[in-house]
């Protein structure tokens, strides 16, 4: 994960934090903070991993249509000779 992300993830942590009570806020232990950080990290990844297969397949698909135009040109310029 960059360190753009894992700034991302400990604001909103300290976000989180900071909207609990000082009780609330002492009964969560470090285990349980790195836990939580940890499944933001993790929720994080999975959506940044899905909008790039999203732009692959838009890419992808982009190369196909290229392709094919291109194919066409060229036909086109095959009649015309």
């Amino acid at each position: 994960m960059s360190k753009r992300y894992e700034r991302h993830v400990e604001s909103v942590l300290q976000a989180f934090l900071d909207l609990l009570g000082p009780q609330a806020r002492g009964s969560l232990s470090q285990e349980h903070l790195d836990e939580l950080q940890m499944l933001m990290e993790s929720a994080i990844s999975t959506a940044v991993l899905e909008q790039l297969e999203a732009v692959a397949d838009e890419v992808s698909d982009l190369g196909v249509l290229i392709r094919r135009r291109a194919e066409k040109f060229d036909d086109t310029q095959d009649d015309a000779a």
